[in-house]
């Protein structure tokens, strides 16, 4: 589908075709097509930014297979100003760089940031017109058009003349050839751009440092911060949920769990966790939600979205903060387990049996192993010595399982805990915070028959009864005399994530039952109510 299929009902101001040079101008005065259908409601998701993760790019190849429109951000709409038919650009600071074969590297090269000045013009389509016959290239600045030419890598190189030097935080846009097709410098406006009849395609790197393309709707805000790229994707609410059906929750759950999830996926940007970073809601996971535009879209779950458009869950009056996972164990984590802090009324423990679907996780470690995967957790302090113990000390005052406080020792008497469930999972690299922890050791066992076999234990039985191993440290007599200590670690956990919220599995088990996404939503967050936003 397209975000641009709407009619412009709005009349064209002025449309200056450059017939020869490929370049249109067009200052038409259009209602945004990004808030087409989401009430006027933007998201703004920011792409390239520098939060919990670094994504910012130093160069973005960029495509369109229906050319781009050129224009301004006034941070929810798009103002064109003109177009070009190219489907491939490169967007990057204004440096000095080098192209070669698609890749850009910054440093001296072919592409200069430093020109000579020829002519200023008042509209982008004159100017380019004259660059094209001087070989140059158009500069948008402060109040018009400028013509340069001679670009190169110093004052000196770009040769006799008025030479314009680089301007900071300035931006240059390539075409597919490393030639510099215009500059965006000083005009006090964020430059954007977006697909002339379609969707956008860039990089992105990924959390894990990997980098994919992946194509979005909406229009594109960039700025440099530190020499790098930034980039906002504004687009319209219900777009944004699209996006966020296709990568968060996908078809493979019942239609009431995707109702339910369409309706918290649209309340997630509502609490613009980024606002100080000049966004909504990042495209990171570990931090707001998977958005990675329109990756397995499907016709199945957009219907899902349109039945339930402007739908989202509130309590008392105000969106709630919207948290899910995808198992808990059959408990989930309170919010105050998790992160501490004041109750949030409706982020409290429930309850519910997962039917043994739960997802179970298993870590074990010999002595050795366990002393080397501890050292090697940035996050964990306070020990210089191997760690010889991890000691479950408290969990969730709601009822869930969910640890709060962890203690670890070492062998030389050193002690830290570690408190929150998702401080612990996250410092100690576990899939969730709602584990137990087992010592073991394998002891030869002779059978009635005679025969020998190894058996693992978690304790051993002396004289003073049965006694469990607590530590490594630990070491038992047995009746006949025999000293046995552990020689291993298990850590046995269930659920995946923090365990807040709302639960898919636990979601889809309601719904097979017979419940629906309203009372699915109530159950995870009670209190909470189903609102119409517009």
């Amino acid at each position: 589908m397209r975000l641009y299929n709407f009619k412009r009902f709005v009349s064209i101001l002025l449309a200056l075709v450059f017939c020869a040079g490929m370049l249109v101008d067009s200052t038409e005065n259009l209602m945004p097509a990004e808030a087409a259908g989401s009430g006027g409601h933007i998201v703004r998701v920011g792409m390239y930014a520098n939060t919990t993760t670094d994504t910012r790019m130093f160069c973005s190849k960029t495509d369109s297979a229906s050319g781009f429109e050129m224009g301004y951000s006034d941070g929810t709409s798009f103002i064109p100003s003109f177009s070009i038919p190219n489907t491939t650009i490169y967007i990057m600071p204004q440096v000095n760089a080098d192209f070669v074969d698609g890749s850009v590297r910054k440093g001296d090269g072919n592409v200069g940031s430093y020109s000579l000045f020829v002519s200023k013009h008042g509209s982008f389509g004159e100017a380019s017109s004259k660059a094209k016959s001087v070989g140059g290239f158009v500069a948008i600045v402060a109040g018009g058009f400028e013509v340069r030419k001679n670009p190169a890598s110093s004052a000196e190189a770009a040769g006799a003349g008025k030479v314009v030097a680089p301007a900071q935080n300035g931006l240059t846009v390539l075409d597919a050839n490393g030639k510099i097709l215009f500059t965006f410098e000083n005009t006090g406006r964020k430059f954007a751009l977006r697909g002339k009849n379609g969707s956008v395609e860039f990089p992105m790197i990924h959390r894990t440092g990997a980098v994919n393309t992946f194509a979005y709707w909406g229009f594109f805000e960039y700025g440099v911060s530190d020499g790098l790229l930034t980039m906002v994707n504004c687009l319209g609410l219900e777009d944004y949920t699209k996006c966020i059906m296709a990568n968060e929750i996908g078809t493979n759950v019942t239609v009431e769990t995707r109702t339910a999830f369409a309706i918290l996926a649209r309340t997630t940007p509502l609490g613009r966790k980024h606002r100080d970073d000049g966004f909504d809601v990042c495209c990171n996971s570990a931090c707001c939600q998977v958005y990675q535009g329109l990756k397995r879209m499907s016709e199945e779950n957009n219907a899902i979205v349109d039945a339930t458009k402007g739908m989202i869950c509130t309590y008392n009056g105000s969106p709630i903060t919207v948290l899910y996972h995808n198992s808990n164990g059959g408990a989930s984590c309170s919010s105050v387990a998790a992160w501490g802090g004041k109750e949030i009324p409706y982020l409290t423990t429930v309850f519910l049996d997962e039917d043994g679907e739960t997802d179970l996780w298993e870590r074990s470690f010999t002595k050795e192993e366990f002393a080397d995967y501890i050292a090697s957790r940035s996050r964990i302090t306070g020990l210089s010595g191997d760690a010889l113990s991890m000691t479950v000390l408290e969990t969730d005052p709601y009822g869930s399982d969910y640890i709060t406080v962890l203690s670890l020792t070492d062998d030389k008497g050193n002690t830290t805990e570690l408190r929150t469930a998702e401080f612990i999972r996250s410092a100690c690299g576990f899939d969730s915070a709602n584990f137990r922890v087992e010592y073991s050791a394998d002891v030869s066992v002779t059978t009635t028959s005679g025969t020998v076999q190894t058996k693992t234990v978690n304790g051993v039985l002396t004289a003073d009864g049965y006694k469990t191993f607590n530590s490594f440290d630990d070491v038992y007599e047995t009746a006949s005399g025999e000293s046995i200590a552990p020689d291993r670690i298990t850590i046995k956990g269930q659920g995946a994530g923090h365990g807040v919220g709302f639960s898919a599995l636990g979601s889809d088990k309601l719904a097979t039952d017979g419940y629906s996404h309203k009372y699915i939503l109530e159950f995870f967050f009670n209190g909470s109510k189903i609102t119409d936003l517009y």
